[in-house]
């Protein structure tokens, strides 16, 4: 008797695969967007309530074995491709691949722009501007403003210990004090409908009056206010300290994916002896590695109590990516101006460096340790 042995198929690997998407986006990408960025600028909720979600947007989307690996929102202006996905880390190479589908497809163009993004050689390492420089495209880089980024331990026990015995006294000498001189104190935590727009105008009136007390122009106009209040119904976790049942201190924070980003920290000016802004800030961490949240956003702007706190900078970059040094020949007034950008780049970055050093040397006095104080969280 014959036997035949049965043939099994065996799985064909597609390999890459990418495509176009024109308006409208197909509803899927938005989850997918968010996934892959953890970044709450890349969101359909940050993009339409800041009226970004306009039909000119197009995407691209990269698929291995049919699971998205690469998506990028973008649009197009004559000889310009504009990125939208921002605040977000990415790949040198993917980048790059991006690229040569945009450029193969739409032939008018010269260049993409891509505005603050951290750019990685590996996703895993540092920035690597020795790997855009041995590109066969033209690239330029300026680094335009920086996300400071914890990265959060599995228990507050872990992140404390990762402090300087220095940062870990003053967090209980900063606990204590509240605590005596305001034994009424608490801290609440709340998230998205149950968020009251008072109480984030409250939390915004506080960084008006201390940005006033400093001589500092405050940084946001009414409409952002609005958009912001907006966003935390949606997306938003307040975390606040109150005195006798009145916010003293609060941060707005908005959640994308496993990632906290914070948008405003502010306190009551009387209060400032019990540095309550400071106090809420280590609360809500602490609050976010309860909830097993990946990482914390201090976001842009220098302060020392971000790198104290175990905030690393990524530095986020505004690039230019060129079909060709002849294309980019056609265009030299945007050439010189990224040029001009990059000098200043270089000289901001310097600045930084310098206030890196100064932190390290004040983190480096030691002092005993002792229990960790806690205050009442609701």
């Amino acid at each position: 008797m014959q036997h035949h042995a049965s043939r099994v198929a065996l799985p064909i690997d597609p390999g890459l695969s990418s495509e176009f998407h024109t308006w409208p986006l197909p509803g899927y990408l938005w989850p997918a967007l968010e996934k892959r960025s953890q970044s709450i600028f890349c969101t359909e909720p940050h993009l339409r309530i800041h009226a970004s979600l306009t039909t000119d947007i197009e995407a691209w989307v990269q698929r291995c074995d049919g699971r998205i690996v690469a998506l990028w929102l973008f649009r197009r202006q004559g000889s310009r491709a504009r990125v939208i996905n921002e605040v977000a880390t990415v790949g040198v190479a993917e980048t790059e691949q991006f690229a040569a589908a945009l450029f193969a497809r739409y032939r008018e163009l010269d260049v993409i722009e891509l505005h603050a993004l951290h750019l990685v050689h590996d996703p895993g390492h540092d920035a690597d501007p020795v790997e855009c420089k041995r590109s066969a495209r033209l690239w330029q880089r300026a680094t335009i403003s920086e996300d400071f980024v914890l990265e959060l331990p599995a228990t507050v026990d872990d992140w404390h210990a990762s402090l300087s015995a220095r940062t870990r006294e003053k967090l209980r000498q900063c606990v204590r004090r509240a605590q005596r001189a305001e034994p009424a104190i608490s801290f609440r935590l709340r998230h998205d409908a149950d968020i009251s727009e008072r109480d984030v105008r409250a939390v915004l009136q506080m960084s008006r009056a201390r940005m006033r007390s400093k001589g500092v122009s405050y940084g946001m106009n009414d409409s952002e206010e609005r958009r912001l209040c907006a966003l935390m119904r949606e997306r938003g976790q307040l975390a606040t300290i109150e005195v006798d049942g009145q916010v003293r201190a609060g941060l707005l924070c908005t959640l994308a994916g496993n990632d906290v980003y914070m948008h405003v920290i502010a306190h009551d000016p009387a209060f400032d002896e019990l540095r309550l802004g400071y106090l809420c800030c280590v609360l809500c961490i602490e609050a976010a590695i309860a909830q097993r949240m990946q990482r914390f956003h201090f976001l842009w702007g220098w302060y020392d109590y971000k790198v104290r706190l175990g905030g690393k900078r990524q530095a986020l970059e505004h690039a230019l990516l060129w079909r060709s040094q002849l294309a980019a020949c056609r265009h030299p007034w945007q050439f010189a101006h990224q040029q001009w950008r990059t000098l200043r780049a270089a000289l901001r970055e310097r600045r930084n460096a310098r206030l890196q050093a100064q932190s390290v040397h004040r983190a480096q006095a030691a002092t005993p340790t002792a229990a960790r104080a806690t205050l009442h969280v609701h």
